[in-house]
């Protein structure tokens, strides 16, 4: 069964949505992103996808704001946005936070592996976001010179068990997504291989019947009512 996490972004202290990662394209949908956590875990969400977009950016970080929804809700979350500190990633894991997810401190290998050693390898997910195979660090704000795939394996080796594969020239823009490097990613990774960015439809669900991905983040979808919870979680089980 694939998991479908819905996503809560946070910037400002609000519940927004970027198109392709971009700050200047936010649309806020919650002032209050708890109330949308509520609402999807009313919904029969198994988890959730908190992002911490400015700290991600770096101008900014919703920290306080992130730990009062980890403690509000009854389902898991797993936490990511800027985080390159162990005591950051530590104070996410001690406020109840499921899996803490690195992005650009993902590129240094010593880093994840104190990370592991400091909240435990289960809670560690690493984020391999990319841009047509190319990785995407600093809030997508530039491409490292690494294949993701390649990145993902050294993780791997590394002790990583967890990874979320992010298609940047899809995320937010309502087009669907762009499997096909990241099912390649999946079916060739030993550890949980998690997929985000374009997920607009139960057709671009059904497209992942029979892959090795075990979960999806969706978000612009299910705030834009393109995508029912509901229906999204049924079509992948």
């Amino acid at each position: 069964m694939t998991l479908i996490l819905p996503a809560v972004d946070v910037s400002r202290g609000r519940c927004v949505r970027l198109t392709r990662g971009k700050i200047e394209e936010t649309k806020v949908y919650y002032e209050d992103p708890l109330e949308a956590a509520r609402l999807w875990e009313g919904m029969g969400a198994e988890a959730l996808h908190i992002i911490d977009l400015d700290a991600a950016i770096g101008i900014g970080e919703n920290v306080e704001a992130i730990k009062r929804i980890i403690k509000a809700v009854g389902i898991p979350a797993e936490v990511g946005g800027g985080i390159r500190s162990v005591a950051r990633a530590k104070e996410y894991a001690d406020a109840g936070a499921g899996r803490v997810i690195f992005g650009t401190a993902a590129l240094e290998l010593k880093f994840i592996m104190e990370a592991m050693r400091t909240i435990g390898r289960e809670r560690v997910m690493a984020a391999v976001d990319h841009l047509m195979g190319r990785v995407a660090v600093k809030g997508w704000q530039e491409l490292a010179q690494i294949d993701a795939l390649t990145l993902c394996r050294r993780l791997e080796e590394a002790g990583v068990a967890r990874f979320m594969m992010t298609s940047i020239d899809r995320d937010g823009a309502m087009k669907g997504p762009n499997l096909e490097y990241s099912l390649k990613a999946a079916s060739s990774l030993r550890g949980e291989v998690y997929l985000a960015g374009g997920f607009t439809t139960l057709s671009d669900l059904s497209l992942l019947k029979g892959s090795a991905v075990k979960g999806v983040i969706v978000g612009k979808a299910l705030y834009e009512k393109t995508l029912d919870l509901r229906a999204a979680m049924e079509a992948v089980r």
